[in-house]
């Protein structure tokens, strides 16, 4: 029987619910305590999980028991606990971003590699069959030569939507001035950033757009100025080039589309570990060349799983990327994703959340921003693609 990896949760806001319905999931990791500062958060999540709750941040460090430590937080506590954590020995899984400024990410990656530990950051879905399906179809070259992506992470119009009744099964409201104050560019890039990144290496130059449509999303509060729409062009690596937006403002749009010189392959939704992917070839008659309508549904590789459904859209397992850490530590391994992996997705999902765009000038950029094309100077190791028994 393999040793349970014990693990922890510091932030028992709205998200690290989708983790404690996930855990059940997994048997090879044990919960052993909860924090968060507000004090009733912590103590509700441990009565729904039936673990300790930390009285405080230093008990949490002082702890031998917990290998790895989940960071649950806001995103602009992110890289202070991380820091805190690493300094402790701990191994760190993050929820996105890694920080919040250019420079604490790298500080963050460099302070992991040194010590000799794992550091995580959200999304996981890398790791689901829909991402890993869809990058055997893109070696296979199923639409040919890959030469431009479009990516789409339109969310609708959320700040007119009854945000107040978005409650998740532990009883936690959605943290609207949070999600705002952080802008969606930086909740949801890195849904196809890490896909794209793993599939054609690192974003050697971008250019981007980002502004401000709406300034009353919260009528009556005023809050950051903070881009709540972006548009970017990214070109990696390996040559192919990607436009990738996102916005709270423009009607839904979760759709992801490789486009090749014979046809485009299409992914509902990348948040999804269930999403379906399709295959739409280029026909020729007479003088016309159109796609075909529906194409064919590709089969996920490993098959459909069962998945933990949460209020909302969510359809996810939010610990594939620990139980990879888990399965590191046992088996004396490195992760899948690393600590520099995490720091390029969150310079680069920066970069797009600012443009140029005045914040920028807060998120460590050193004036970098001003002109474009901008060129990221983080870096990773290439990635394979996961093969499953």
């Amino acid at each position: 029987m393999k040793m349970r990896t014990k693990i922890a949760v510091v932030g028992c806001g709205y998200v690290s619910n989708m983790y404690r319905l996930t855990l059940p999931m997994h048997p090879e990791l044990e919960l052993v305590g909860v924090y968060d500062r507000e004090a009733s958060r912590g103590a509700h999540m441990a009565r729904q999980t039936g673990v300790p709750v930390y009285h405080d941040i230093q008990a949490l460090l002082d702890d031998p028991a917990p290998q790895i430590v989940l960071n649950l937080t806001n995103p602009s506590e992110h890289y202070k606990l991380s820091r805190a954590l690493l300094s402790a020995g701990k191994h760190v899984y993050s929820e996105k971003p890694l920080a919040m400024r250019r420079d604490h990410a790298l500080d963050l990656a460099a302070q992991a590699k040194a010590a000799g530990l794992f550091l995580v950051s959200a999304p996981c879905t890398l790791l689901n069959p829909v991402a890993q399906t869809l990058w055997a179809a893109v070696e296979d070259g199923v639409v040919g030569e890959l030469r431009l992506i479009h990516a789409a992470m339109e969310d609708g119009m959320v700040s007119r939507a009854p945000v107040h009744l978005w409650v998740n099964e532990g009883g936690v409201a959605w943290p609207a001035v949070d999600e705002y104050t952080t802008g969606c560019t930086v909740e949801h890039a890195g849904y196809v950033l890490t896909w794209l990144c793993a599939m054609f290496g690192p974003v050697t130059q971008l250019t981007a757009f980002a502004d401000e449509l709406m300034t009353d999303k919260i009528r009556g509060l005023a809050l950051p100025n903070t881009p709540d729409v972006s548009t970017a062009m990214l070109r990696f690596e390996d040559g192919v080039v990607a436009r990738v937006s996102n916005g709270i403002y423009a009607g839904h749009d979760h759709k992801l589309q490789l486009w090749g010189d014979e046809g485009v392959i299409e992914v509902e939704d990348p948040r999804s570990d269930t999403s379906p992917i399709r295959v739409r070839r280029y026909r020729t008659i007479r003088r016309r060349r159109f796609l075909q309508s529906r194409g064919r549904r590709l089969k996920l590789i490993g098959g459909e799983q069962k998945i933990t459904s949460y209020r909302g859209s969510q359809t996810r397992d939010f610990c594939r990327s620990i139980i990879d850490m888990a399965e590191a530590i046992q088996g004396g391994r490195s992760t899948y994703t690393d600590a520099d992996f995490a720091a390029h997705i969150t310079e680069v999902t920066l970069a797009c959340h600012h443009g140029t765009h005045p914040s920028g000038a807060k998120a460590g950029f050193d004036g970098a921003l001003a002109t474009m094309p901008y060129k990221p100077i983080s870096r990773f190791g290439r990635i394979a693609r996961r093969e499953f028994a």
